[in-house]
């Protein structure tokens, strides 16, 4: 009988260990520590480069993994758990999120910033203005020749994107098109560079790309990118009023292609998603790196002075 009882202790005790021992489930990451992923469209190649470095810098135990992925790529990355947070140009909408709650996922939506879409063309092409009405029209396809816009001639005028389903592509195309498709002398390339190399050796296109890839402080490419285009103002006829994608035109509204963006986090507990959201987000901190790229943070960096008043 002893026996037996000291078999059974023994076998109890060695199971206990095992459960101890063995491989856990459970995550090991914390706001600021661990690993994660976070998928974007190509345009915030550039600021995420910059928030990256100076998160894991000031985390030496964080691992921050960018995977660029088109909009809806991205979406498919969160729900099934490939990635904890994604950048998008818009909310999840109703039905989207009906497909998250039903596998018990709530992501939560934080607008960050705003930026905008920038047209570009050849440094030699002379003509840096364009009508938004005329560029509707040259994505429809009434216009396909410089010349119907009364400018440089019987030479074609192309468009190029960064690539179909782009956050750029789907801006254009829902903003100006009502969702209608682009027609042939549209078309997509494979990055916002590749967009940018066509331009300028082609000096009848025009390029469409995010302006962060032409206006951020931070990276070097960008104001080298900068040098090898010509930045088109876009605006109305009837004003007379153009505006490149400048900070302060972005700011109050004049420049006509502006868009906010958002980071959507999957994780309900202080993960390193969360922490890397939150972040982004601080006024002196994250936000001061929106601000040097080129986009309008929404969590504005207030300093505070003191002056002695005699």
């Amino acid at each position: 009988m002893k026996k037996t009882i000291n078999t059974v202790f023994i076998v109890l005790l060695i199971f206990l260990v095992e459960c101890k021992s063995g491989p856990s489930n459970e995550p090991t990451d914390t706001l600021t520590s661990g690993e994660t992923k976070i998928a974007m469209d190509d345009s915030y190649t550039f600021l995420f480069e910059t928030l990256t470095r100076v998160f894991e810098d000031q985390n030496p135990e964080a691992n921050i993994i960018s995977i660029i992925k088109n909009e809806t790529n991205a979406i498919d990355a969160l729900l099934n758990d490939s990635c904890k947070v994604i950048v998008l140009n818009r909310e999840l909408t109703k039905k989207e999120l009906d497909i998250f709650e039903s596998k018990n996922i709530f992501p939560k939506s934080i607008k960050f910033a705003y930026d905008a879409v920038a047209l570009i063309i050849h440094p030699e092409n002379p003509d840096s203005t364009i009508d938004v009405e005329d560029l509707k029209s040259l994505l429809t396809g009434k216009i396909t020749k410089w010349n119907q816009l009364g400018k440089n001639g019987d030479k074609d005028v192309v468009v190029v994107f960064d690539k179909p389903n782009s956050a750029n592509f789907r801006y254009m195309k829902d903003t100006l098109l009502g969702g209608k498709e682009l027609q042939k002398n549209c078309f997509g390339v494979n990055s916002n560079k590749e967009v940018i190399d066509y331009v300028t050796k082609n000096k009848y296109a025009i390029g469409i790309i995010s302006a962060g890839w032409i206006t951020d402080d931070y990276s070097n490419a960008a104001k080298a990118f900068l040098k090898s285009v010509r930045v088109m103002g876009i605006g109305h006829k009837s004003s007379g009023l153009y505006y490149k994608p400048y900070q302060y035109y972005i700011h109050d509204g004049s420049y006509p292609f502006s868009r906010s963006v958002y980071l959507v986090n999957r994780q309900t507990r202080m993960g390193l998603g969360t922490g890397f959201v939150n972040f982004i987000c601080r006024a002196d901190k994250g936000q001061q790196i929106v601000t040097k790229s080129g986009l309008i943070p929404v969590y504005a960096y207030i300093r505070e002075i003191k002056a002695n008043v005699e």
